[in-house]
């Protein structure tokens, strides 16, 4: 299915929600066919989740062409539980990412986790503009394993020194919210013709300053679960939630502006990284989480 010419104002709810029915479908079977990942009751809602916030957050493709980044967004969750939770040591985490590396670069993989990336590795290359975006794609979600074993480091020297990083430093560590590497992915399954050699690194910068307010979204709605489970949060780094709100509208107006200029040159980009930005903002400030807890 080609991507849709009309604005999202001008679809139907019932054609949206045709369309999201269809890629929790997916996601659902995706979840099952590996219960070592997913047959936690913490992951019961979030491939339901996943899917309104793909299609609703990218109103101009459909289901079919956002199979591959629906799936890697869905993969993002056992990923930070299996790093961000359950690993203890750093042994552990280096394993994590050094063969998640391994997989996107082509080696087979040995681990359930490494599999389902594998499988997406393999879907996306299947697209014509694999050939060009690929390497970028591998860049970014090699930048988000980093960023996510960079902050157990950093929850690590926490729990023992009470150290913690900086807010700077914080805010630079979004990648491991992981919303820039699905978008390369979404770039590539959608064989989206703005992404040029030349417009690229502008799609990048935009991509990554929608991450960063994502992630400082996130941090707004999860304190309380991130407290729970002993997890970084921008509101453990010196701010009361009227700051880090402050924070987060100035983040936006920066957004904002660099979405401005890269409508410019790449109008539909621009506009997907903006809805999946709102689309994020409403989901967690009306309440809502990926994980059930």
């Amino acid at each position: 299915m080609s991507p849709s010419p009309s604005l999202p104002g001008e679809l139907s709810s019932g054609e949206m929600s045709a369309r999201a029915a269809g890629c929790a479908r997916d996601l659902r079977h995706t979840a099952a066919s590996y219960p070592e990942l997913f047959d936690t009751g913490e992951f019961a809602e979030t491939p339901g989740h996943v899917a309104n916030m793909m299609v609703y957050g990218t109103p101009r493709h459909g289901a079919d062409v956002l199979r591959s980044p629906s799936r890697l967004a869905l993969w993002i969750f056992p990923l930070d539980a299996a790093v961000d939770r359950d690993a203890t040591q750093r042994s552990q985490v280096r394993a994590i990412v050094e063969e998640c590396k391994d997989v996107i670069a082509g080696d087979d993989p040995h681990t359930p986790l490494a599999r389902l990336l594998a499988h997406i590795r393999d879907d996306l290359a299947h697209a014509p503009a694999f050939g060009r975006l690929g390497p970028a794609w591998r860049t970014e979600l090699a930048a988000m394993l980093d960023a996510m074993a960079r902050e157990w480091e950093w929850k690590t020297a926490a729990r023992q020194t009470a150290a913690v990083p900086t807010l700077g430093e914080y805010l630079g560590n979004a990648a491991n919210f992981g919303s820039t590497c699905v978008g390369v992915a979404r770039l590539i399954s959608t064989d989206e013709p703005e992404a040029t050699r030349e417009h690229l690194p502008a799609i990048i910068d935009a991509a990554n300053a929608t991450q960063r307010v994502m992630r400082l979204v996130n941090d707004l709605r999860t304190f309380e679960r991130d407290r729970q489970w002993t997890d970084l949060n921008a509101r453990m780094l010196g701010l009361d939630e009227h700051a880090l709100l402050e924070l987060t509208t100035e983040e936006r107006k920066a957004c904002d502006l660099v979405l401005d200029r890269l409508a410019q040159s790449c109008p539909g980009v621009a506009g997907d990284l903006r809805h999946q930005m709102m689309a994020t903002w409403g989901f967690y400030f009306n309440g809502s989480d990926f994980w059930t807890v």
